[in-house]
């Protein structure tokens, strides 16, 4: 098992390379078989859903660039055993249609041999698919 240290600044670490748009870098902190779900009803939000393995995820966090991100916050980042948790808020705007809001995300990771073996993010699924109509 990681270290809280180690787990910690993983955490910011992808959080980091994905604010300067750097996918191949949050692609590599990744386990070989890890997955990204957005919770959610996929019939009710296009974004929704599970991706799987490295080169999807690197695909999947490219198309979601589509989402900008301004004033981000961490909240609250708590660690626990191989799992964190993180509570945080941020101006988003959907690039293809201009809409912005600010809203709140949650974040919950597991992280295996020193990599990201799944995020689950929970977002605002109405927002989202009111800022991508």
């Amino acid at each position: 098992m990681a270290s809280r240290k180690a787990i910690e600044k993983l955490v910011r670490d992808v959080y980091a390379a994905r604010k300067r748009g750097d996918y191949d870098a949050m692609a590599e902190m990744c386990a070989a078989g890890a997955s990204l779900r957005l919770a959610g009803a996929a019939e009710h939000c296009a974004i929704a859903g599970t991706t799987r393995g490295r080169a999807a995820l690197r695909e999947q966090f490219a198309a979601l660039a589509q989402f900008a991100f301004a004033n981000q916050k961490m909240l609250s980042l708590t660690v626990d055993g191989d799992h964190a948790t993180v509570h945080w808020r941020a101006s988003v705007t959907y690039k293809p249609t201009g809409k912005s809001a600010v809203t709140e995300f949650c974040d919950l990771w597991t992280v295996k041999n020193g990599k990201v073996a799944s995020v689950i993010q929970f977002i605002d699924t109405a927002l989202a698919g009111h800022m991508m109509k």
